[in-house]
């Protein structure tokens, strides 16, 4: 009886990209059932990783790069990546030929989907095409492990919130304040969404927080600002069960559409034909300026036009059609 192959998935770093990768990821596992699967990256995944509905008994984070293992797919482009993979000695090293990393790849290819122009989920699967993979999955399908809906539903009655109400808001951004949504004109939507009697629950890090406050400023009804105050694992399952995901270009934007929550997400510094979430139920208001989309961090253009072309109403609007069908 033969060995089972041992293969490494080096996912992408950002969480927004590692679900936008998560069709790419899911072909591997289903394609090599009898493999013992790694996941090696950043020490998130070990919570991202029973929401990726990647269906196989054989997979594990784990916190150091496995050596010697016999394929190892790298989806970030960066050189140390690629450095790394060579020196774990794993015999097939599969990525795309970038920064000057050929060398270290024994199968290394030249992208065919442009990231500038077209869209990142495609571009993780033409990897897996060029190696000669057959890629079924075209859209991210996620799935909440079994005790975590019940598990966030406990956490909502804790906070004296209803889960059949609840409104999921990620106001912040951690590439850059370009991608953000004016915290005065979130405070508008939410002070609307509130009066129909919906529950506001506005999630991001520690760094965001004073940005939830602004949002909520004028929210009379039940709410709680949860930013800082959750795990990862806490935020995807509170995200899982939400009636709606209102939220920046961000990576719970993808978690949202992933799941198949309703999701309005802002666009205007980034182009959503690139990274546009990837779900069944998505509304993207792009209403852009003359310098979009410029794809930087922060915004340099007097009163942030991109995001304030998108009126409140406009928001408002997209939520009703999925609160109110």
């Amino acid at each position: 009886m033969s060995e089972r192959k041992k293969i490494v998935l080096m996912p992408p770093n950002w969480l927004g990209d590692v679900i936008l990768a998560q069709p790419a990821l899911r072909t591997i596992t289903t394609q090599f059932q009898d493999a013992e699967i790694f996941v090696y990256g950043r020490g998130w995944l070990t919570e991202l990783l029973p929401f990726l509905h990647l269906e196989h008994a054989q997979i594990r984070y784990t916190e150091t790069l496995p050596q010697h293992a016999d394929m190892l797919f790298l989806f970030p482009n960066s050189f140390r990546s690629a450095w790394q993979a060579w020196r774990s000695g794993a015999k097939q090293r599969i990525g795309f030929r970038k920064d000057g990393r050929s060398l270290l790849l024994t199968h290394g290819y030249k992208p065919q989907v442009d990231l500038i122009t077209q869209h990142h989920l495609f571009y993780y699967l033409d990897l897996l095409q060029q190696y000669g993979l057959k890629t079924p999955f075209k859209g991210v399908e996620l799935v909440a492990p079994d005790d975590a809906q019940s598990k966030a539903e406990s956490l909502l009655v804790s906070k004296g919130l209803d889960a059949n109400k609840v409104v999921c808001v990620a106001p912040g951004a951690q590439f850059g304040g370009a991608k953000r949504y004016p915290a005065e004109s979130y405070a508008v939507v939410l002070k609307k969404l509130s009066e129909q009697g919906l529950h506001i629950v506005v999630l991001g890090t520690d760094a965001e927080r004073d940005i939830a406050v602004q949002c909520l400023k004028d929210v009379q009804g039940k709410h709680w600002n949860a930013a800082g105050e959750t795990s990862l694992t806490q935020a995807l399952s509170l995200v899982s069960l939400a009636k709606l995901m209102l939220c920046n270009d961000s990576g719970l934007m993808h978690v949202a559409a992933g799941f198949g929550v309703p999701t309005v997400t802002m666009f205007g510094a980034t182009n959503p034909d690139r990274t546009s979430p990837s779900g069944p139920k998505v509304q993207v208001l792009y209403y852009p300026a003359k310098c979009s989309p410029c794809l930087q961090r922060e915004c340099d253009v007097q009163g942030h036009p991109c995001m304030t072309n998108i009126l409140p109403e406009y928001v408002i609007a997209a939520c009703e059609f999925f609160l109110n069908p």
